[in-house]
């Protein structure tokens, strides 16, 4: 191998060398970026959750009333 063949060989190196770095520093950035989501999203779960109990909740007793009202109607009770 030629001293010419080295450098061209190094100056390769180096490209992908750079190349890789910036690879490898947009996937911390998106590593970082994934584990937020992740955190927003258990938080915004667990307020479903308990937005979903709510609800529930008072379905079963808008049922309830609603079902005493039409026994009520009907002289059922």
């Amino acid at each position: 191998m030629t001293e010419n063949e080295q450098i061209v060989i190094t100056k390769y190196d180096l490209y992908y060398e750079s190349r890789l770095t910036r690879v490898e520093t947009a996937l911390e950035s998106i590593s970082k970026d994934i584990k937020e989501i992740k955190a927003d999203l258990k938080s915004d779960i667990k307020d479903l959750r308990y937005d979903i109990k709510w609800i529930l909740g008072l379905m079963f007793s808008f049922a309830t009333i609603f079902i005493g009202i039409m026994a009520k109607g009907f002289h059922w009770w």
